[in-house]
């Protein structure tokens, strides 16, 4: 008899991955890699042409082969252009992810005896509608069916909650400091309203930038005891390094001190390494999360939001006792560990089952015989709403007005990006027309490039910004410069952005979905018919 259809939440996280589904008791529970963990290394050896190894065994090999190894590549999600070699074959950070989510898939169908189809992948609260969409390409190459891609901090939220229900409006701040990114984000939870009020964030910060800060440390020691030797400029010596490094930042969420051995062209050198150093050497890292936690704070406390019913920390950089006590002795956050590493798999599963259910449109009694659990669970989670915010402002390039040039010689004038949607405004979202002009006499067409803040803080300097989409307004009738065209954003729940452009006494108009960098559906499907050939295991 075959299992019922079941949907699955996957964490694809920078450093370390999870799946997770809801079982016939309604809970979320996950689903063990191939070697009984509950969590996946987020690395793939290249063992040869069309055969891989992801997880462990990868993490494994990066110690004799690390020009065949591929990590942290969630970093590079959306950056156009990215690629890396290996066996004479190019890889994108889309079809690198997408050999981690085949095995994902692989070993959660061996471990639970369900089909790994329909899925919910979760990314930072922080990622741009480049990274996002990256994202879900990579599922698409893994021949996945991708629900939806949700927001790392509602997962753990959503986990949080469960299905239960609240008549009292509480407030959630979530601090998610994982191996590459950190964000924090406000929710609001009433009743079955899930809603994100604020989040901020850096996709460029995470635990693996805590365990560079270590090597360097353990590098300066190697050196101090042997200077002839540097073993900086060896791969595999600096693989022992950094796996010694990570093992060291970890057991010091545990204790206060350990010690351990480096060794590099048969010379040795014991290091012990205190929390104390720790924070001496990463302290700055740890301030920037503070930073961001208190422009958060600010922003939601503007938003109506004086004081936090709880606090979560996500990620499993979050054992450290510095990230608490910081939360405490800052702002007077009392925060909690809620099962850091397997909570943003868990509640991504209850996402999936909200999408299920949603898209099932059925009886509640029918899509409980379908999922094996009951109808009143089946009830409670399609009862849910989650709603999100902009993580980052969107608008379009312009000519300065206060440039002098933008009137005597409009085309050497500065350009700038003028904002229309500002980060957190909530989704679904509609700018309404917003005033442009044409910039030269007898204009006709107008180029409309969609640019995303790419700084922390909104800036209207191109360098600030990453060009993420374009349309062409043409038919544009000969008239003097000033001419009017309105531009009008409108976002989805999910994060597609629609454009609108019309110019207001001709009626010619353009309108474009963005159009995001990258793979285009032809390339999606010849890389998920080439990623499907490779032989894949853990």
């Amino acid at each position: 008899m075959a299992a019922p259809p079941t949907t699955f939440g996957i964490d694809l996280g920078t450093t370390h991955s999870c799946v997770a589904y809801v079982d016939e008791s309604g809970r979320p529970v996950i689903a063990r890699n191939a070697v009984s963990e509950d969590t996946t290394p987020s690395v793939v050896y290249f063992e040869g042409p069309g055969r891989v190894l992801v997880g462990s065994s990868a993490k494994n090999s990066a110690l004799l082969a690390p020009h065949l190894v591929a990590q942290l590549v969630k970093r590079d999600m959306g950056r156009q252009g990215v690629e890396f070699g290996y066996h004479g074959r190019a890889y994108t950070p889309e079809e690198i992810s997408a050999l981690i989510l085949r095995e994902l898939a692989r070993s959660a169908e061996e471990s639970t005896g369900r089909q790994v189809r329909d899925v919910v992948i979760t990314v930072p609260a922080y990622f741009g509608v480049a990274e996002k969409e990256a994202t879900r390409r990579a599922g698409e190459i893994a021949g996945l069916n991708v629900l939806d891609v949700l927001a790392e901090p509602v997962a753990a939220a959503l986990h949080h909650q469960g299905l239960e229900s609240t008549d009292r409006a509480r407030h959630l701040l979530v601090y998610d400091l994982g191996g590459g990114t950190f964000d924090t984000t406000a929710i609001r939870v009433e009743r079955d309203d899930i809603r994100v009020v604020c989040t901020d964030g850096d996709q460029a910060l995470g635990g693996a930038d805590w365990d560079r800060r270590i090597v360097e440390h353990l590098l300066e020691v190697f050196r101090a005891r042997h200077p002839r030797l540097d073993p900086a400029a060896d791969e595999e010596a600096m693989q022992e390094f950094h796996s010694t490094a990570e093992e060291l930042k970890k057991a010091l969420s545990r204790t206060e001190s350990r010690r351990a051995q480096l060794r590099f062209a048969g010379a040795a050198a014991g290091v012990e390494l205190t929390r104390a150093d720790l924070r001496r050497l990463t302290g700055d890292l740890l301030d920037r999360t503070m930073e961001i936690t208190r422009r958060t704070l600010e922003v939601a406390r503007r938003k109506g939001i004086e004081r936090f019913d709880d606090v979560l920390l996500a990620g499993g950089m979050t054992r450290m006792p510095a990230v608490a006590e910081n939360l405490r002795t800052r702002f007077g956050l009392d925060a909690r560990l809620s099962e850091p590493d397997l909570a943003v798999a868990k509640g991504a599963a209850l996402f999936a089952l909200l999408r299920q259910v949603g898209d099932t449109g059925g009886a509640a009694r029918e899509v409980a015989g379908q999922l094996g659990i009951s109808a009143a669970d089946v009830e409670a989670a399609a009862a849910k709403r989650v709603t999100t915010v902009v993580p980052r402002a969107f608008g379009v390039k312009a000519i300065d007005p206060t440039d002098p040039e933008a009137h005597n010689n409009p085309l050497r004038a500065r350009q700038i990006v003028t904002h229309l949607l500002a980060a957190n405004t909530e989704l679904p979202a509609d700018t309404g027309p917003f005033p442009f002009a044409t910039g030269v006499d007898n204009q006709r067409m107008a180029e409309i490039e969609v640019w995303e803040q790419k700084g922390q803080e909104e800036s209207e300097d191109l360098a600030d910004n990453t060009r993420v989409g374009r349309g062409v307004l043409k038919g544009i009738p000969p008239r003097p410069a000033g001419t009017r065209i309105e531009i009008t954003f409108r976002m989805s729940g999910t994060g597609t952005l629609a454009v609108h452009a019309q110019e207001q006494e001709s009626g010619q108009e353009v309108r474009f979905e963005l159009a995001i960098g990258g793979m285009d559906h032809r390339a999606v499907d010849a890389a998920r018919t080439d990623i499907a050939r490779h032989e894949v295991s853990g």
